[in-house]
């Protein structure tokens, strides 16, 4: 089995989508996906029935909604932890909430806490998989 590189891992974690189902395989250490768009001939999500390829976790079990949140409680300036949190409550909450980052000028210190969420979530993932990593 291949070592797998976290920083790698997060990166293939961060494009994770519904309909994009991502996969890594053990023995070669290279990551594939097929998306519930992609016609029959190109998605091929047979070849993932092999032993060899593990399932990524999933949107759901990432969980980007509750980094934002996680991110939001960080935050020491009130006003702007509070605007952060109203941006997150209903529908169209991803697009108010980077929205908001940019016009209170958090955007750096959230792309910077989500990368270190998401290599958390590959280093869980690899520890839960019994996959090496680095």
């Amino acid at each position: 089995m291949k070592k797998l590189d976290l920083n790698a891992a997060a990166d293939e974690f961060e494009i994770i989508g519904d309909e994009r189902h991502l996969f890594y395989n053990k023995e070669t250490g290279e990551f594939d996906f097929y998306s519930d768009f992609m016609d029959e001939e190109d998605a091929n999500a047979e070849k993932f029935d092999d032993d060899a390829w593990i399932a990524a976790p999933s949107q759901e079990y990432i969980g980007e909604y509750d980094i934002m949140v996680d991110f939001a409680e960080t935050i020491s300036d009130p006003r702007k932890s509070e605007l952060l949190c109203v941006a997150l409550e209903g529908k169209g909450a991803f697009r108010r909430f980077k929205d908001t980052l940019h016009r209170v000028d958090l955007a750096d210190e959230w792309y910077a806490f989500r990368r270190k969420a998401f290599l958390e979530v590959a280093r869980e993932w690899c520890e839960r998989k019994g996959i090496e990593y680095f």
